[in-house]
């Protein structure tokens, strides 16, 4: 596992702890570094509905490439949905981009997403023979000298993604080790051949996410794999007033469901299976970047023994769908206020609160101490009122019995080391701060504390 570490959403802020608690950084606000990301999409409706989302948070990542490839389920010939959809999706972002960057920085111009995208590999499934401009772009900049890794999303197959490496260990076969610590592939699903075949026996050292069933919670049967008491962020209902109508050209086109059916209603989510592969780059202060078995709204993983570098979907609680789902109320409610940016004013919009620890993000403790926890330098850029819950992810933490911690619902909290814990073990505490906006919106500081017994 490579040691990039994308900074939190925090402004981290000078208290006088004693040791054993840590580095303070004193009060030195983090640089906010944008993930790198290319996006390679076979078309499906569910890829088409992932854009929209993907538009809308565009300002999160430096978006270096977006590249129609294929799927065992879409190729040219066969349930195409054509060259000119990404570029429409364009067309329509621009028509509230004026709007749209008045409430963040960093949105991309039209222009500058329709120079980076391009035709990849999509004559059959799986064909990675030949160079592409897509494939030739990817090439480009995984060999460029930016600092700082690229996320290569995989919506479909792995082709584009294949050829691109192919090139690179054909014409470039120095470089192979500098990529192979750049590059980080999100696969979801595995709709081709390409990674078994070729990516994996001839990149071992090119790290791997693979959402191989996880993105199934917010896919074509999302109601059966997520609980009923969620399913409201999901139904036709909620997706009209939140999506689908008032909220511009680019929600609009989203594709819900038209009519009832096996089980769904008019106007339900369809299906977003590739959204967790860009999820997992949006910077909510969950630190999901810094290594894949923390999760954060993307999912969670663990090691796959098919490589020393692959990771694939894991379970919290038994259930394999709940590192997505958990986080399902935050995401459905955040993507709400995107929706509302495409036609609202800044000062009728709701924005994110920022949440702020007043101490590292990452503590050392003995048994018997007592580790203060503090958030209370968070604040809300439109002023409204916040709340906040400290929880321990238990399973990211190498510690499994329970940390009790003490006024969990404030600013302030606090806990008592337990006296089972063995040297080294680790304690996951995630401070949630959700503000009472329109929609309610949640950011996050993650505090991993590491445990000694003296």
């Amino acid at each position: 596992m490579k040691a990039f570490r994308v900074p939190s959403f925090a402004v981290v802020m000078l208290l006088c702890i004693a040791p054993p608690y840590g580095s303070i950084l004193a009060g030195e606000a983090e640089a906010r570094a944008r993930p790198r990301v290319i996006a390679t999409t076979d078309g499906e409706i569910d890829d088409r509905c992932s854009m929209v989302r993907f538009l809308l948070y565009a300002n999160e990542w430096d978006i270096e490439g977006i590249i129609y490839s294929s799927s065992k389920f879409h190729w040219k010939e066969h349930k195409w949905a054509g060259e000119k959809w990404i570029e429409r999706d364009i067309n329509l972002y621009a028509t509230f981009y004026d709007t749209l960057k008045q409430h963040a920085p960093g949105f991309p111009t039209p222009q500058q997403l329709r120079d980076v995208t391009f035709v990849g590999n999509i004559d059959n499934v799986g064909e990675m023979e030949k160079e592409t401009p897509g494939s030739n772009h990817i090439v480009k900049v995984l060999l460029d000298s930016k600092p700082g890794p690229v996320y290569l999303q995989a919506w479909g197959g792995t082709n584009t993604i294949a050829r691109a490496l192919k090139t690179i260990q054909e014409k470039h076969p120095d470089q192979m080790k500098r990529v192979s610590e750049k590059a980080i592939i999100y696969i979801i699903l595995d709709q081709d051949e390409t990674f078994k075949q070729y990516i994996l026996p001839n990149w071992p050292d090119l790290e791997v996410l693979g959402s191989f069933s996880q993105f199934g919670c917010v896919a074509y049967r999302w109601n059966d794999k997520i609980p009923a008491q969620l399913h409201r962020f999901f139904k036709g209902s909620w997706m009209k007033e939140n999506i689908l109508e008032g909220h511009g050209p680019l929600c609009a086109r989203y594709e819900a469901h038209t009519k009832n059916r096996k089980g769904f209603g008019e106007g339900d989510f369809r299906s977003e299976g590739d959204s967790p592969s860009f999820m997992h780059q949006i910077d909510v202060g969950l630190r999901s970047l810094e290594h894949p078995t923390y999760g954060g709204w993307g999912g969670r993983f663990t090691k796959d023994k098919r490589g020393k570098r692959v990771w694939r979907g894991t379970k919290d609680d038994g259930d394999l769908n709940k590192p997505v789902y958990r986080w399902a109320e935050a995401f459905q409610n955040d993507w709400a206020a995107r929706a509302d940016w495409c036609v609202k004013s800044y000062e009728d919009a709701n924005h994110p609160p920022v949440a702020a620890l007043a101490h590292a993000l990452d503590l050392k403790a003995k048994v018997g101490d007592t580790v203060n926890l503090s958030a209370k330098g968070s604040k809300d850029p439109d002023g409204d009122k916040l709340t906040f819950k400290w929880w321990q992810y238990r399973e990211p933490g190498s510690y499994k019995g329970t940390v009790d911690i003490r006024n969990a619902g404030k600013p302030e909290a606090s806990f008592v080391v337990p006296n089972d814990v063995a040297n080294g073990e680790t304690a996951h505490i995630i401070c949630e701060v959700t503000d009472n906006g329109d929609p309610t919106l949640t950011r996050y500081q993650r505090v991993i504390v590491e445990f000694s017994k003296r």
